[in-house]
């Protein structure tokens, strides 16, 4: 699994309007401006010819995404809090799934000014049409503190976190971050319910460890956010954060070393320390039916349906995360629309994403299971090998 949740990839893009449209566009979009007497408007659908440079840098955008204080900003000298960018609240903020969370230009665009540093935006530039921010191409390398849960650059003077492994957290998603042991357990209790609740109650014991980005990358050679340990795989022990400490904007870990026990078919899951819990949480549950579907006994299982029918399980954790009422998901505060909108916003990454297994695998499991239920799809998986047609 990705360390970026579940958008390890993006969407597809392809140009919508010739150069000469694309002009009519920026200009029509200038007069609206204009005539707006300092309204504020947001575009979300413009997508102009691209550079190669920006489109690479936009994928790491989305790559740094998985996955919380009160965060707003100024545009324009009028106050805009996050959750009203989206279009349940918002009916002119355009959030089609058919538009991805990170456009890309290098035309001049003489009516958008950059919400990091309020300049004016004349060179390449992103537009995040998810959460509405928009960016120029240099804060990418800049230093510009970049969230690695929801992907939203750092504005004004809100504090970000840093983790101990570098990695940022902006204060909404730090508000309900699983950062050592003791977060964790209740979620995983939490899961252990939702698999449950649909009669897959596990009963073989898994050590679940949380572990930093240093450890993940020991041990995987790149950065994932989640992995199942299998009994043939050659690991004897793993260093786990068993606590962490916040000193300001910093955070730090203690480690311990965890033996992993031998001969067993599922020796532990890891769970990269310090996202968001529905982030953790639907991570927990793509490893989990893993582990689930070893410890049955299915085996030889194409990539395409392992990695769906797990990506089905986490899509269908955070639908379950709608009805269970809990209290940090319940309410009218800010911090509560935060968490409801960052679900949808991860719901729609396992949606769009385009890679064979983890996208084109988990759209197949989730039309199988629509169409037949999940308990007639496993058997019918377990006798044959393949996803019902």
């Amino acid at each position: 699994m990705s360390a970026n949740g579940f958008l390890l990839e993006g969407p597809s893009y392809q140009d919508q309007f010739s150069e000469y449209e694309d002009e009519d566009v920026v200009r029509a979009i200038g007069l609206s401006l204009q005539e707006s007497n300092g309204k504020d408007i947001y575009i979300d659908n413009l997508e102009c010819h691209q550079n190669d440079e920006v489109e690479i840098l936009a994928e790491k955008l989305e790559e740094s995404t998985l996955s919380s204080a009160d965060l707003s900003t100024s545009t324009e000298g009028s106050e805009l809090k996050w959750w009203k960018l989206f279009k349940e609240f918002n009916p002119s903020v355009h959030t089609s799934k058919g538009t991805s969370w990170w456009r890309k230009s290098s035309k001049r665009c003489n009516t958008l000014l950059c919400d990091v540093c309020e300049e004016q935006i004349s060179s390449e530039w992103l537009r995040c049409t998810y959460w509405g921010q928009t960016v120029r191409k240099k804060h990418i390398s800049d230093g510009t503190p970049c969230c690695c849960a929801c992907s939203r650059f750092k504005i004004g003077d809100i504090r970000y976190i840093t983790l101990s492994d570098g990695r940022q957290l902006c204060p909404d998603c730090h508000y309900t971050a699983v950062m050592d042991p003791e977060d964790c357990k209740p979620l995983l209790d939490e899961v252990h319910r939702f698999f449950k609740g649909l009669n897959m109650k596990i009963r073989y014991y898994i050590p679940i460890l949380l572990v930093d980005q240093e450890e993940i990358i020991r041990i995987h050679k790149k950065s994932i956010l989640g992995s199942t340990i299998y009994e043939k795989f050659e690991l004897e022990a793993v260093n786990y954060v068993s606590k962490s400490i916040q000193r300001g904007e910093n955070v730090e870990v203690v480690k311990e070393v965890e033996q992993l026990p031998p001969g067993r078919k599922v020796r532990a899951v890891l769970l990269l320390y310090g996202f968001p819990k529905l982030a953790i949480g639907s991570t927990l549950a793509h490893e989990l039916m893993h582990a689930w579907m070893r410890v049955q006994g299915y085996r030889g299982l194409s990539l395409n349906i392992a990695e769906g029918l797990s990506q089905v399980m986490a899509h269908k954790w955070l639908e379950w995360q709608s009805f269970t009422g809990h209290d940090y998901m319940k309410g009218t505060s800010e911090k509560a629309q935060f968490l409801r909108n960052l679900k949808e916003f991860m719901k729609d990454g396992i949606e769009r994403r385009y890679s064979e297994a983890y996208g084109h695998g988990f759209r197949e499991a989730k039309w199988a299971v629509e169409r037949y239920g999940l308990r007639y799809t496993l058997k019918h998986i377990a006798r044959k090998g393949k996803l019902p047609e």
